[in-house]
């Protein structure tokens, strides 16, 4: 099963998760950082890889577009529902791909990295 975000196929190469709490610090002026915690963000996932195509290359574009939730499929199965918060895309330069053999050899090729939400 091929890299997809709904059902927009992506091949990815990295995809990295970072977490936190929200933890303030406060320093009073006399005594020791006192640390308030107000729970944890959502988790954060940044996928990049390559994307074939500007039709595949729009639809990737417009989710970022939308509030609804999008779901991001990997080789091992659903990752859950997304909201897509940011999209980088940069056309790399090349002669011939061989990637989508569906496509013409001729089709540009994209890098992407999108910021998602869980």
């Amino acid at each position: 099963m091929p890299w997809t975000i709904n059902s927009t196929r992506i091949f990815v190469d990295e995809s990295k998760e970072e977490g936190g709490q929200i933890i303030p610090r406060l320093q009073p002026l006399s005594g020791g950082t006192v640390l308030q915690t107000f729970g944890w963000e959502a988790t954060i996932r940044v996928v990049h890889g390559l994307v074939v195509g500007d039709t595949d290359k729009d639809a990737i574009l417009n989710l970022r577009k939308s509030t609804s939730d999008f779901t991001l499929m990997s080789p091992e199965g659903s990752l859950g529902g997304f909201k897509v918060k940011k999209v980088t895309i940069s056309r790399i330069h090349c002669i011939c791909q061989t990637i989508r053999t569906d496509l013409a050899e001729n089709s540009p090729v994209y890098e992407v990295e999108m910021e998602l939400y869980e």
